[in-house]
């Protein structure tokens, strides 16, 4: 008995949001709707209505809102199954004195909502539906199918979505900010809404259907209508690798779709899609164009490698901490910076370029020679004061007595023997060296490994004395944000 309950307290859930997002809707392209309308006051679809058929499907709001219309009117006057869960023959089945009711300017479609208002994840939500219905509709083509019932099945598999972005806004945004590499954006809206967002659109667009029209159309032409879901699938993986920063499962969702696209479609399947979302969504440029204008280089393999690049970066807690022309530079050095091999470009960059233009005078990296179990002088930056550059003997701590070696959760002075580079190696923190000489009193030298957990070598920068003060000055955290650079550039832990 009580999952009757259940049942019934979903139902009346399931209600509720249908008739609130019915009433609202989705943001209507005003300029679309002009278009056509100007087109009915002048006749342009007479004799045949395929334009106006186009002009629908650059306002994915409005098209699945004729649809939801038509839908209703077929059912009244008992159009065939088979012509009524198709979309385009529906509307070709209305004709114009139908379509003219509907879009005419005597009806007003909803207009709650508008575009230039869209939060950034309602308006992504427009363009992921623009690559998920050019995809299904590329693909349909080339798989002998329709492309224009690919495309509208494209359109329809999204308007719960789009419905749910809109009208529970705060939700729809709390879901897509907490999505893992194991959940879905429909698994965790049905544990939050209590229905599916394909629930609440087989609702809207067929409140009185118990599934028998489904199951009939599925019947008629089962392998078609698979395909055409697959195909929709294929562009809803593509949408979310294009965008890695929402959906923590781009990379496994891209892999899906290439190795799909490029079975069929060959090594120009993407460049394909891309035009035809860029074209499908031209109306929605000039309304949105930070969102839309980004389509045109569309490339999920690219933006998920920004990605990765950007997360290196966040995880670099010390480049905020950094002045701001240095943080500038820093993330431009990630960007740059491949995943999966060192780049001799990058390193000279941030050796040659970054470390002098962020205040150290001098230094150099120090790395491990195995063949002589030594650290070697490997990159010489600017002028080096406090120090000789030579070849230092990991086997053994002889050297000149250092003065002022003070680790970071250290306060005092300390003298220690051997060389500072050989400690800072077999240290865990930076290592600040400070000589008494009149000649070279005005420089600090700042030291760290290169590595924790596979310790490759060391950087060693000297800066003015005043401003390395002590362990959390800015000149000693920048030296964190710079080591750590090099330490990702060399790809060490």
């Amino acid at each position: 008995m009580p999952a009757v309950q259940g049942n019934v307290s979903s139902d009346k859930r399931l209600d509720r949001a249908v008739n609130h997002v019915s009433a609202l809707w989705f943001p209507i392209n005003p300029s679309v709707l002009k278009t056509i309308r100007e087109g009915l006051d002048e006749g342009r679809y007479t004799e045949d209505i395929t334009p106006l058929i186009d002009e629908l499907k650059k306002d994915f709001a409005l098209f699945t809102y004729v649809v939801k219309e038509l839908v209703s009117q077929a059912s009244k006057e008992s159009v065939p199954t088979s012509v009524s869960s198709n979309p385009m023959q529906l509307i070709r089945w209305a004709e114009l004195p139908r379509l003219s009711g509907i879009l005419g300017a005597q009806n007003e479609p909803p207009s709650t909502h508008q575009l230039e208002l869209s939060e950034s994840f309602q308006s992504n939500r427009l363009r992921e539906t623009a690559i998920i219905a050019s995809t299904a509709e590329v693909l349909s083509r080339n798989q002998n199918l329709d492309p224009d019932v690919g495309f509208s099945q494209g359109v329809i598999r999204e308007i719960g979505l789009n419905l749910i972005a809109w009208n529970y806004p705060s939700l729809y945004a709390r879901v897509i900010k907490s999505l893992s590499q194991r959940t879905t954006i429909d698994e965790e809206l049905t544990k939050e809404l209590g229905f599916s967002p394909a629930m609440l659109a087989m609702r809207i667009l067929r409140p009185h259907d118990d599934g028998k029209a489904r199951r009939t159309l599925e019947q008629e032409d089962d392998e078609s209508w698979q395909t055409y879901q697959s195909l929709c699938e294929v562009g809803e993986a593509l949408a979310r690798a294009g965008s890695p920063e929402t959906y923590p499962s781009a990379e496994n969702d891209w892999r899906k779709a290439h190795d799909y696209i490029t079975k069929f479609l060959g090594d120009e399947g993407i460049q394909l899609i891309r035009s035809r979302a860029t074209e499908h969504s031209a109306r929605y440029r000039t309304a949105l164009p930070t969102t839309f204008a980004a389509l045109s280089s569309f490339d999920p393999s690219q933006a998920i490698k920004r990605h990765k690049l950007g997360s290196r970066a966040a995880d670099n807690q010390y480049i905020r901490h950094c002045p701001p022309s240095v943080q500038t530079a820093l993330r431009s050095l990630y960007s740059e910076m491949p995943s999966s091999e060192v780049s001799k470009d990058v390193i000279e960059q941030l050796v040659k370029r970054i470390i002098p233009e962020a205040g150290f005078t001098g230094g150099c990296v120090f790395v491990i020679d195995p063949s002589q179990m030594s650290l070697l002088p490997l990159s010489v930056i600017g002028n080096v004061k406090l120090r000789r550059l030579g070849r230092i003997n990991l086997k053994t701590s002889a050297g000149n007595a250092m003065a002022g070696l003070i680790a970071d959760n250290i306060t005092t002075a300390q003298h220690t023997q051997g060389d500072p580079a050989l400690v800072a190696f077999n240290c865990s923190q930076p290592l600040i060296e400070r000589e008494g000489t009149e000649v070279i009193e005005s420089t600090a030298g700042i030291y760290s490994s290169l590595g924790t957990k596979r310790r490759i070598g060391v950087l060693y920068l000297e800066a003015p004395e005043d401003q390395v003060g002590i362990s959390d000055s800015l000149t000693v955290k920048t030296f964190k944000a710079l080591r750590q650079a090099l330490c990702d550039a060399l790809m060490v832990d």
